[in-house]
């Protein structure tokens, strides 16, 4: 059954400042949203389900240079982190906005039938009979199975459930994935 892994998401609520953008060939992990306390720690709205991205000793890129995770704490239920080279408030009040990342290469390589969301987003999706659907725009968590938002031109989006009764194909270096719409998913 074709599903994304949701251990690496793009995307998130916006900063309270204005994030750097994502680079290519990495993936981000993090968002680092304001200074916190006075010894140099930030918090952060993790971009990640997978905990270990995020954990003391960990070496992330921050503005593309690597920077050691030195100190995790969740006091109130989201991580307060300290990096390496930034040892007081006045030097992490340079951080809002910035996007943590870690190189693509990095990432363990997936089970068959598996995706990255970053891998997802941009591709096309058409249908068994060839016809376009759109273009797949944001992949949603649901619990049951994740949804993918597919942006048509002219329509309201699509709403496609991540099963493989409807998914039937997803072809990553094609940009391509097919489905078998069940009546009235298109309408």
């Amino acid at each position: 059954m074709p599903e994304p892994t949701a251990g690496d998401l793009p995307g998130a609520d916006a900063p309270e400042a204005a994030p750097d953008a994502p680079t290519p060939g990495r993936v981000a992990v993090g968002r680092i949203n304001s200074a916190w306390g006075m010894k140099g720690h930030v918090r952060v709205t993790p971009l990640t389900t997978n905990p270990e991205r995020l954990k003391a000793g960990s070496t992330v890129l921050l503005h593309g240079r690597p920077t050691r995770i030195l100190e995790v704490v969740t006091p109130q239920g989201y991580p307060i982190i300290r990096f390496q080279g930034y040892p007081d408030r006045s030097s992490a009040e340079q951080l809002p906005g910035t996007i943590i990342e870690i190189d693509e290469t990095d990432l363990p390589p997936l089970p068959e039938d598996e995706y990255y969301i970053d891998d997802l987003v941009g591709i096309e999706v058409v249908t068994t009979a060839g016809e376009v659907v759109g273009r797949l725009t944001e992949v949603l968590g649901t619990g049951a199975n994740d949804v993918y938002v597919v942006a048509r031109p002219g329509a309201k989006d699509a709403l496609i459930p991540a099963i493989s009764d409807v998914v039937l194909s997803v072809d990553l270096p094609a940009k391509r994935m097919v489905i078998d719409p069940i009546p009235g998913l298109l309408d």
